[in-house]
């Protein structure tokens, strides 16, 4: 014959589960978030064709520049438009945003991180995943 639980398991008193310190979020830059804003939005500029690249040569480094321009010949006939861009994440000396893409073939992020350098910003990372298919339609 089985015989219940309650009658078998030691009584245990209920747990009290303690949270753990909250830790304070660095402090937001305001000029950080803008510019990351406007990085973004002229980055997809860029890949759709309507910008030329060096404009964001201030901000992005020669190995940035090159991948922003490859992905110009490998999208930009996708027609991307910005949807959006997500507020930043900041984390201390540093700053991680992502921009909603419009493109024909579906929605796109693209991510960029910033760090700041002295007394500047620069967009340190970029990236925009494409599919399979935004491939196969370029080689139409």
């Amino acid at each position: 014959m089985l015989r219940r639980l309650v009658d078998i398991l030691p009584t245990a008193s209920p747990a009290t589960v303690t949270p753990p310190p909250a830790t304070a979020l660095p402090a937001t830059d305001p000029a950080a978030s803008v510019l990351a804003q406007q990085v973004l939005r002229a980055a997809v500029e860029i890949l759709g064709g309507r910008r030329p690249a060096r404009q964001l040569s201030a901000v992005l480094g020669p190995d940035l520049l090159a991948y922003l321009m490859s992905l110009q010949v490998t999208a930009g006939h996708l027609e991307p438009r910005m949807r959006k861009v997500l507020p930043p994440q900041h984390a201390g000396g540093a700053l991680e945003a992502v921009a909603l893409v419009t493109m024909n073939t579906g929605v796109r992020a693209l991510a960029a991180r910033f760090e700041k350098h002295g007394s500047r910003w620069q967009c340190t990372a970029l990236q925009l995943r494409l599919t399979a298919g935004d491939m196969r339609i370029g080689k139409r």
